[in-house]
């Protein structure tokens, strides 16, 4: 007949754990959810320092691809290899030696350049007399940006060094990257001296993009807009002779300067064994020229004799 005493089945009787065996589980217990706990947490350090790791590199991908992109623009595709950050409206100071060589071409060699590669010559006009300050006005109208006016600046500057002094000096710039990247002085913020003439520049945008054109510098005033666009259409570079003679387009082509350092082109000056040289060195003496007839009244007299003998 079966037992009903304890153990009579085969199976081990239990035993009611002890007061100090259930604390000691209860500790062991805690210490391992710490441990557990501490492995979280370092898990899930180690998983936000690789999230954050990741944002960063993201994030620098998407800058050096767009610094790229910035660089490919500014630089207009030109395969000059130049980022086109633009010039300041005054432009670069030009080295004083650069300055007194450009100014100190012997008008008879200018003279002498051969003319084949003039385009373009100052016409004479019946208008109405151009004067300021009392004196005849050379009235230049161009832009920063435009190549035509960039090429054209050369024999200007080169020509109205014969008749006065500009201080401060003009500025270095070169016209917009996308419009030939030619480089030039420009006469912004420049004041010209002469007792002969009045010169009056105005530049009409910087070299700056700016929507879908370029960035405005000076504003033409009323009777100098009405002149320009009845001459000429309003196109650039424009320049005026004291209301005698007008040149209504730039006397070369802009092609040969193209992608050049201002230095390069500088060095070329008063050489006519060059084409560059010899282009802008018979336009200065054509500009010298005119200067004298409708301007100086064939003043200083040693300029003008050595002009016309050319």
């Amino acid at each position: 007949m079966p037992s009903n005493r304890p153990g009579s089945s085969g199976e081990t009787p239990k035993k009611k754990p002890s007061a100090a065996t259930a604390k000691k589980k209860s500790s062991s217990q805690r210490f391992t959810e710490r441990q557990e706990a501490k492995q979280r947490a370092a898990q899930e350090a180690r998983r936000a320092r690789t999230r954050t790791y990741g944002i960063v590199a993201i994030a620098l991908v998407v800058l050096v691809v767009a610094v790229l992109v910035i660089v490919k623009v500014a630089g207009g595709g030109s395969g000059s290899g130049t980022v086109d950050q633009a010039s300041p409206p005054a432009g670069t100071p030009i080295p004083a030696a650069t300055l007194a060589k450009l100014q100190s071409v012997p008008v008879s060699t200018l003279a002498a350049a051969p003319t084949d590669g003039i385009v373009s010559t100052p016409q004479s006009v019946n208008g109405q007399a151009l004067t300021a300050d009392g004196k005849p006005e050379l009235l230049y109208i161009g832009a920063e940006f435009c190549p035509h006016c960039a090429a054209q600046r050369w024999p200007l500057y080169i020509a109205l060094s014969k008749f006065g002094t500009f201080s401060p000096e003009p500025g270095r710039i070169h016209s917009a990257n996308l419009d030939g990247d030619v480089p030039t002085f420009t006469f912004y913020g420049t004041k010209y001296s002469s007792p002969y003439l009045t010169f009056t520049p105005v530049e009409v945008y910087t070299n700056k993009p700016q929507g879908n054109g370029y960035a405005p510098l000076q504003t033409p005033t009323q009777a100098q807009l009405t002149l320009w666009q009845d001459t000429n259409g309003g196109s650039f570079p424009f320049v005026d002779f004291g209301g005698k003679t007008v040149l209504p387009s730039a006397q070369y082509l802009f092609t040969p300067l193209q992608n050049l350092p201002f230095s390069a082109v500088a060095a070329q000056v008063g050489n006519n064994s060059t084409a560059i040289g010899a282009v802008i060195d018979a336009s200065a003496a054509q500009l010298i020229s005119t200067i004298c007839g409708s301007m100086s009244h064939d003043q200083p007299a040693a300029v003008c004799s050595a002009a016309h003998s050319g």
